[in-house]
Protein backbone atom coordinates (compact mmCIF):
# COMPACT_ATOMS: atom_id res chain seq x y z
CA UNK A 1 0.00 0.00 0.00
CA UNK A 2 3.27 2.65 -0.01
CA UNK A 3 2.27 3.49 -3.89
CA UNK A 4 -1.43 4.40 -2.26
CA UNK A 5 0.03 6.67 0.30
CA UNK A 6 2.75 8.11 -2.23
CA UNK A 7 0.56 8.96 -4.48
CA UNK A 8 -1.96 10.42 -1.93
CA UNK A 9 0.31 12.96 -0.61
CA UNK A 10 1.75 13.69 -3.71
CA UNK A 11 -1.51 14.15 -5.40
CA UNK A 12 -2.42 16.66 -2.67
CA UNK A 13 1.12 18.62 -2.72
CA UNK A 14 -0.24 19.14 -6.13
CA UNK A 15 -3.61 20.71 -5.12
CA UNK A 16 -1.96 22.93 -3.18
CA UNK A 17 0.73 23.74 -5.04
CA UNK A 18 -2.02 25.32 -7.65
CA UNK A 19 -4.65 26.46 -5.02
CA UNK A 20 -1.82 28.75 -3.34
CA UNK A 21 1.73 28.63 -4.71
CA UNK A 22 0.65 29.24 -8.92
CA UNK A 23 -1.77 32.29 -8.11
CA UNK A 24 0.52 34.02 -6.03
CA UNK A 25 3.48 33.37 -9.02
CA UNK A 26 1.22 34.85 -11.55
CA UNK A 27 -0.18 38.05 -9.62
CA UNK A 28 -3.21 36.69 -8.04
CA UNK A 29 -4.69 36.05 -5.04
CA UNK A 30 -4.63 32.67 -3.74
CA UNK A 31 -7.82 30.87 -3.10
CA UNK A 32 -7.99 30.96 0.46
CA UNK A 33 -8.70 35.15 0.10
CA UNK A 34 -11.91 36.19 -0.29
CA UNK A 35 -13.52 38.87 -1.93
CA UNK A 36 -12.68 41.20 0.70
CA UNK A 37 -8.87 40.31 0.57
CA UNK A 38 -8.86 38.43 3.65
CA UNK A 39 -8.29 34.79 4.59
CA UNK A 40 -11.25 33.37 4.84
CA UNK A 41 -12.61 30.08 6.58
CA UNK A 42 -15.18 28.90 4.25
CA UNK A 43 -12.96 28.86 1.62
CA UNK A 44 -10.22 27.06 4.02
CA UNK A 45 -12.85 24.35 4.72
CA UNK A 46 -13.91 23.86 1.37
CA UNK A 47 -10.03 23.46 0.73
CA UNK A 48 -9.19 20.88 3.26
CA UNK A 49 -11.92 18.51 2.29
CA UNK A 50 -10.63 19.10 -1.11
CA UNK A 51 -7.33 18.22 -0.23
CA UNK A 52 -8.17 15.41 1.34
CA UNK A 53 -10.63 13.38 -0.59
CA UNK A 54 -9.50 14.29 -3.99
CA UNK A 55 -5.86 13.40 -3.48
CA UNK A 56 -7.14 10.20 -1.54
CA UNK A 57 -9.18 9.62 -5.00
CA UNK A 58 -6.34 9.99 -6.93
CA UNK A 59 -4.17 7.90 -4.96
CA UNK A 60 -6.36 4.78 -4.70
CA UNK A 61 -6.88 4.93 -9.23
CA UNK A 62 -3.22 5.23 -9.07
CA UNK A 63 -2.80 2.21 -6.89
CA UNK A 64 -4.94 0.47 -9.28
CA UNK A 65 -3.50 1.36 -12.23
CA UNK A 66 0.01 0.87 -10.99
CA UNK A 67 -1.04 -2.64 -9.91
CA UNK A 68 -2.58 -3.47 -13.38
CA UNK A 69 -6.38 -2.76 -13.12
CA UNK A 70 -8.12 -2.13 -15.87
CA UNK A 71 -10.87 0.06 -14.16
CA UNK A 72 -8.85 2.65 -11.92
CA UNK A 73 -11.42 3.99 -10.73
CA UNK A 74 -13.60 0.56 -9.96
CA UNK A 75 -14.46 2.04 -6.03
CA UNK A 76 -17.64 3.60 -4.74
CA UNK A 77 -18.20 7.39 -3.08
CA UNK A 78 -19.65 6.65 0.16
CA UNK A 79 -23.24 8.87 0.77
CA UNK A 80 -21.82 10.30 3.59
CA UNK A 81 -19.05 11.54 1.96
CA UNK A 82 -20.71 13.25 -0.38
CA UNK A 83 -23.41 14.50 1.87
CA UNK A 84 -20.16 16.20 4.07
CA UNK A 85 -19.13 17.49 0.48
CA UNK A 86 -22.27 18.99 0.29
CA UNK A 87 -22.59 20.91 3.61
CA UNK A 88 -18.93 21.66 3.31
CA UNK A 89 -19.53 23.46 0.25
CA UNK A 90 -22.88 24.88 0.52
CA UNK A 91 -22.07 26.48 3.58
CA UNK A 92 -19.18 28.39 1.83
CA UNK A 93 -21.69 29.65 -0.85
CA UNK A 94 -23.94 30.80 1.63
CA UNK A 95 -21.23 32.58 3.49
CA UNK A 96 -20.01 34.07 0.85
CA UNK A 97 -23.24 35.31 -0.30
CA UNK A 98 -23.86 36.83 3.12
CA UNK A 99 -20.33 38.54 2.96
CA UNK A 100 -21.62 39.67 -0.47
CA UNK A 101 -24.39 41.55 0.64
CA UNK A 102 -22.65 42.89 3.35
CA UNK A 103 -19.66 44.32 1.94
CA UNK A 104 -22.60 45.74 -0.41
CA UNK A 105 -24.78 47.70 2.58
CA UNK A 106 -22.41 48.31 5.10
CA UNK A 107 -18.69 48.81 3.03
CA UNK A 108 -17.76 51.24 6.05
CA UNK A 109 -17.86 48.39 8.59
CA UNK A 110 -16.36 45.53 6.83
CA UNK A 111 -12.78 44.67 7.66
CA UNK A 112 -10.63 44.56 4.34
CA UNK A 113 -7.32 45.01 2.65
CA UNK A 114 -6.56 47.62 -0.16
CA UNK A 115 -6.70 46.53 -3.66
CA UNK A 116 -3.23 44.87 -4.97
CA UNK A 117 -1.90 44.81 -1.08
CA UNK A 118 -3.49 41.80 0.82
CA UNK A 119 -0.73 41.35 3.41
CA UNK A 120 -2.95 40.39 6.21
CA UNK A 121 -1.96 36.90 8.46
CA UNK A 122 -3.56 33.52 8.27
CA UNK A 123 -4.88 34.21 11.56
CA UNK A 124 -8.07 36.39 9.92
CA UNK A 125 -9.31 33.19 9.44
CA UNK A 126 -10.68 32.89 13.57
CA UNK A 127 -11.27 37.29 13.64
CA UNK A 128 -14.29 39.06 13.49
CA UNK A 129 -14.66 40.44 10.35
CA UNK A 130 -17.13 44.07 10.99
CA UNK A 131 -17.10 47.07 13.47
CA UNK A 132 -14.29 48.37 15.51
CA UNK A 133 -12.80 44.88 16.56
CA UNK A 134 -12.61 43.47 13.08
CA UNK A 135 -9.39 41.65 12.80
CA UNK A 136 -7.80 41.73 16.70
CA UNK A 137 -10.71 39.52 18.55
CA UNK A 138 -11.88 36.02 17.80
CA UNK A 139 -14.86 35.02 16.48
CA UNK A 140 -16.10 32.50 18.83
CA UNK A 141 -18.50 31.29 15.82
CA UNK A 142 -15.33 30.06 13.73
CA UNK A 143 -13.18 28.55 16.32
CA UNK A 144 -15.48 26.32 17.15
CA UNK A 145 -16.41 25.64 13.52
CA UNK A 146 -12.36 25.42 12.84
CA UNK A 147 -11.96 23.23 15.69
CA UNK A 148 -14.33 20.72 14.40
CA UNK A 149 -13.60 20.61 11.21
CA UNK A 150 -9.59 20.05 11.70
CA UNK A 151 -10.59 16.89 14.06
CA UNK A 152 -13.02 15.63 11.71
CA UNK A 153 -10.75 16.16 9.00
CA UNK A 154 -7.93 14.00 10.90
CA UNK A 155 -10.26 11.79 11.85
CA UNK A 156 -11.13 10.79 8.53
CA UNK A 157 -7.67 10.69 6.99
CA UNK A 158 -6.78 8.53 10.28
CA UNK A 159 -10.29 5.90 9.21
CA UNK A 160 -8.31 5.92 5.44
CA UNK A 161 -5.33 5.37 6.67
CA UNK A 162 -6.22 2.18 8.32
CA UNK A 163 -8.54 1.11 5.76
CA UNK A 164 -6.01 1.19 3.09
CA UNK A 165 -3.88 -1.17 5.32
CA UNK A 166 -6.09 -3.27 5.63
CA UNK A 167 -6.05 -4.23 2.15
CA UNK A 168 -3.46 -6.07 0.35
CA UNK A 169 -4.77 -6.15 -2.89
CA UNK A 170 -5.88 -3.04 -4.83
CA UNK A 171 -8.67 -5.00 -6.66
CA UNK A 172 -10.01 -5.23 -2.93
CA UNK A 173 -10.26 -1.50 -2.21
CA UNK A 174 -14.16 -1.12 -2.95
CA UNK A 175 -14.63 2.66 -2.28
CA UNK A 176 -13.74 5.75 0.25
CA UNK A 177 -14.02 4.87 3.84
CA UNK A 178 -18.09 5.95 4.65
CA UNK A 179 -18.09 8.58 7.28
CA UNK A 180 -20.07 8.38 10.42
CA UNK A 181 -24.23 9.55 10.37
CA UNK A 182 -22.67 11.15 14.06
CA UNK A 183 -19.67 13.22 12.59
CA UNK A 184 -22.27 14.63 9.73
CA UNK A 185 -24.46 15.66 11.97
CA UNK A 186 -21.73 17.48 14.76
CA UNK A 187 -20.54 18.90 11.10
CA UNK A 188 -23.90 20.12 10.15
CA UNK A 189 -24.89 21.72 13.83
CA UNK A 190 -20.83 23.21 13.56
CA UNK A 191 -21.65 25.20 10.35
CA UNK A 192 -24.95 25.76 10.95
CA UNK A 193 -23.43 28.21 14.20
CA UNK A 194 -21.15 29.07 11.94
CA UNK A 195 -23.70 30.75 9.48
CA UNK A 196 -25.46 32.14 12.18
CA UNK A 197 -22.89 34.19 13.72
CA UNK A 198 -22.19 35.97 10.41
CA UNK A 199 -25.48 37.56 10.65
CA UNK A 200 -25.15 39.92 13.75
CA UNK A 201 -23.79 43.49 12.13
CA UNK A 202 -21.17 44.58 14.86
CA UNK A 203 -20.82 48.54 14.82
CA UNK A 204 -17.59 50.74 13.97
CA UNK A 205 -15.10 50.95 11.72
CA UNK A 206 -12.35 48.43 11.41
CA UNK A 207 -8.65 50.05 12.17
CA UNK A 208 -6.79 48.19 9.68
CA UNK A 209 -8.61 49.28 6.23
CA UNK A 210 -12.48 49.04 5.20
CA UNK A 211 -14.34 47.55 2.10
CA UNK A 212 -15.06 50.95 1.22
CA UNK A 213 -12.00 51.92 1.31
CA UNK A 214 -10.53 48.87 -0.79
CA UNK A 215 -13.12 49.70 -3.21
CA UNK A 216 -12.49 53.19 -3.60
CA UNK A 217 -8.74 51.71 -4.45
CA UNK A 218 -9.37 49.56 -7.01
CA UNK A 219 -8.54 50.70 -10.52
CA UNK A 220 -11.39 52.74 -12.12
CA UNK A 221 -11.39 53.95 -15.94
CA UNK A 222 -9.00 56.59 -15.49
CA UNK A 223 -6.15 54.00 -14.92
CA UNK A 224 -6.50 51.33 -17.25
CA UNK A 225 -3.50 52.84 -18.70
CA UNK A 226 -1.57 52.12 -15.71
CA UNK A 227 -3.11 48.62 -15.34
CA UNK A 228 -2.96 47.39 -18.61
CA UNK A 229 0.24 48.10 -21.02
CA UNK A 230 -0.65 49.60 -24.04
CA UNK A 231 -4.18 50.63 -23.12
CA UNK A 232 -5.14 53.93 -23.40
CA UNK A 233 -7.99 55.56 -22.03
CA UNK A 234 -10.81 56.60 -24.95
CA UNK A 235 -10.51 60.49 -25.42
CA UNK A 236 -13.49 62.49 -24.21
CA UNK A 237 -15.99 63.79 -26.54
Amino acid sequence: MATTFWAWAVSALVIVLLAVVVPRGLGAQNVLRDGRGRYSLSRLQVMMWTIVLLSLVSGMAFRRFAAGQVDVAGFQIPEQVLVLLGISLGSGVVAGAMKVVKSSSRPDSVAAHPMGHETGRFWEVLTVEEGGSAGRSVDLAKFQNLVITVLLVLTYVAQAVAALRAVDNPAGIAGLPAFSSAFLVLLAVSHAGYLLGKIPSPAGTPEGGTMAARLASAPGEADVANVVPGVRPAPSA
